[in-house]
């Protein structure tokens, strides 16, 4: 190839790069507390980071608990941060680290003196709490979703 060949065929590359969109916010929660220890929140960074880093080797989904006692905590109060992340089923690799990072940097901003935060996006999600939640269904936060059409549902018995 020809040095003209060779740069006209990374102009042309440079002009059909893609990037990224931004994932769709869905909504956030956060509890927050007055009396944070300075332990809980390092602990809080150690999971977010966590986050961003298992996320790009993971099949979409992970959780996991960041304690600074040795013994852990085993009583779900303390210092202790209990995690987790996921992804749409259909979106992995690089797609889920992308949304998930946008994730840590929002909460980040959105809840820095939390003790509970979950925030949703339209294809992940991620949450830490200082109690454990692994394996219980949970009935809250809640928050209602409007559109421009009206939902009907239509039950029909039998054939």
């Amino acid at each position: 190839m020809t040095p003209l060949r060779i740069s006209l065929c990374f102009i042309l590359l440079f002009l059909t790069t893609t990037s990224a969109q931004a994932p769709v916010y869905s909504y956030n929660s956060c509890m927050n507390s007055t009396s944070i220890s300075p332990t809980y929140k390092t602990n809080v960074k150690s999971l977010l980071s966590w986050i961003t880093n298992d996320s790009s080797i993971s099949k979409g989904f992970n959780y996991t608990t960041i304690s600074s006692n040795n013994g852990g905590d085993n009583d779900g109060y303390g210092d202790a941060v209990y995690g987790l992340y996921s992804c749409r089923y259909d979106i992995t690799g690089y797609f889920c680290q992308f949304c998930l990072t946008t994730a840590v940097n929002e909460i980040s901003r959105l809840c820095p003196d939390s003790v509970t935060a979950i925030l949703w996006y339209d294809v992940c999600i991620l949450r830490y709490s200082n109690q454990s939640f692994h394996g219980k269904v949970s009935l809250s936060p809640t928050w209602n979703v409007t559109g421009p059409r009206k939902i009907k549902v239509i039950f029909e018995y039998g054939i």
